[in-house]
């Protein structure tokens, strides 16, 4: 039997311009309320802006210790989710 990854909370960035997108999930980073947790960042696909932006962000924070692009790990969402490891 085979277990499928499940983040401990999510957070949905659909439809945000990139920077109040970035601002939110700033503020949950930082909150320390994930701390030890995975957060899933819900992007969209769309032209890649928002997932390019979210994931720049996260490898450059000190508070993310891993980053997961959905596609690479074959999450539910594909490229349209992105998970942090805090």
């Amino acid at each position: 039997m085979s277990e499928r990854f499940a983040p401990d909370a999510s957070i949905d960035l659909h439809g945000r311009r990139p920077d109040a997108a970035l601002e939110l999930l700033r503020r949950a980073v930082e909150s320390g309320k994930y701390r030890g947790k995975t957060l899933e960042a819900i992007h969209g696909q769309g032209s890649g802006v928002l997932r390019e932006t979210v994931r720049d962000w996260a490898r450059r924070s000190n508070l993310v210790k891993q980053v997961w692009a959905g596609e690479d790990f074959f999450l539910p969402g594909g490229g349209g989710v992105t998970v942090l490891f805090l």
